[in-house]
């Protein structure tokens, strides 16, 4: 006999995305000529300055162990770049630099949830929350998302039914992943005067911050100060300095949080090493700016994928404005077909890989089924190749 596996662990879902990447790749090895939209990361390089950096770091003997929650030189940078570009003043002791913005997401569940504490999550999100949660005893709440593709994306009204007694935080996500919507100045405001007398944690998630492309990122917690005290900034070097293999994000907030997060640092990956955090520094240094060409390059894929997509007969959209991704809803083609039934885009998703080669995340990955996501972080040629063999599928259906 087996001693038994943890009931709670079991529970979790292998992330999709990576499944479908991973599923992607094998067909490609098969000969196939797979078109991949999606995976969440940019498709260039990271910059070279950067590389070069750790690459000097290296030959300088930085490869012994750091400090647990990142070393002082870069949350002091992680401050200063805090202060400048979002107008919030945190101390070094309040950053926490982690294994990727994932791990301290990871990490902020176990610090914050107890047994049967519920966390709100509003719908479509990314994948990995609701396991979050739920492998920290939690239990996620999925607040729906709106009907209407144009308006709001989150409002109190939205909130209220599902908030109960054991509601312990709330995760926001702007610029967001997978719908490429942004929060606007008035939506945050709003939030922030119906959160501002709840005793709940907030979560914000800001990692596409430099890829809100109608208007400048802004965070709630810029336009709410009241809420410092419960308010947890998550951001990380992925996706605005192509440094998604590097591994490197990091959580702002309350000192008790912080220290928290740092501790079960300490008992699972230890630390950035050493070459890694100077890669980062030299990144902040680069500025944002450095990559607003290529911020510029997804914004006109971006249109390109739109104007590709309006041409598809019952093809609708969450306007995207921001982050990379379209969110496409396809649940009037499949409304239509013989073949799914009660918006399985998943299904949708599965035929597209096999017979067009294809891959796109469905909708049922983050709580909105009938829906795909696009990752337009391609080269055109790919974008346009890949749009038409899924407008032929569609028709086909």
């Amino acid at each position: 006999m087996q001693p038994s596996l943890s009931q709670r662990i079991s529970q979790l879902q292998p992330s999709p995305t990576v499944a479908l990447n991973t599923k992607a790749k094998e067909l490609a090895e098969q000969g196939h000529k797979v078109i991949n939209f999606s995976v969440g990361e940019p498709d260039f390089t990271t910059p070279m300055p950067v590389v070069e950096a750790a690459i000097e770091a290296l030959r300088q003997g930085k490869t012994k162990y750091g400090a647990a929650g990142g070393g002082l030189p870069l949350r002091k940078a992680i401050a200063a770049k805090l202060a400048q570009e979002n107008q919030l003043i945190y101390q070094p002791s309040e950053i926490v630099v982690g294994i990727g913005a994932k791990e301290i997401l990871f990490h902020l569940s176990l610090a914050l949830i107890n047994e049967g504490d519920e966390v709100l999550i509003p719908a479509p999100y990314w994948v990995s929350y609701t396991e979050h949660v739920i492998a920290a005893g939690g239990k996620p709440v999925v607040i729906p998302a709106p009907s209407e593709h144009s308006g709001p994306r989150l409002t109190p009204a939205m909130i209220a039914p599902y908030v109960t007694s054991r509601t312990k935080a709330i995760v926001l996500t702007s610029p967001n992943n997978p719908a490429g919507y942004t929060l606007s100045t008035a939506e945050l405001r709003d939030l922030g005067q119906y959160l501002s007398d709840k005793p709940w944690w907030i979560i914000s998630d800001e990692i596409y911050e430099y890829m809100s492309y109608e208007a400048p990122h802004v965070s709630l917690a810029t336009l709410s100060p009241a809420l410092r005290d419960r308010f947890i900034l998550v951001n990380g070097f992925s996706k605005g300095y192509a440094m998604t293999g590097w591994r490197v994000g990091y959580m702002a907030g309350p000192a008790k949080v912080a220290e928290i997060v740092r501790t079960l640092q300490t008992q699972s990956s230890t630390c950035l090493p050493g070459f890694v955090e100077e890669g980062a520094l030299k990144a902040l240094s680069l500025g944002p700016l450095y990559m607003q060409d290529k911020m510029d390059l997804l914004k006109s894929r971006r249109d390109l994928a739109v104007r590709l997509l309006r041409d598809m007969p019952d093809v609708d959209m969450i306007p995207p404005t921001g982050a990379f991704y379209v969110f496409i809803d396809i649940r009037k083609v499949l409304a239509k077909s013989p073949l799914y039934s009660n918006d399985n885009s998943l299904a949708f998703s599965a035929r597209l890989l096999e017979t067009s080669h294809v891959a796109m995340v469905p909708g049922e990955a983050f709580g909105t089924p009938g829906f795909l996501r696009l990752s337009y972080a391609v080269h055109e040629d790919v974008l346009q190749e890949g749009l038409r063999r899924l407008s032929l599928a569609l028709a086909a259906c």
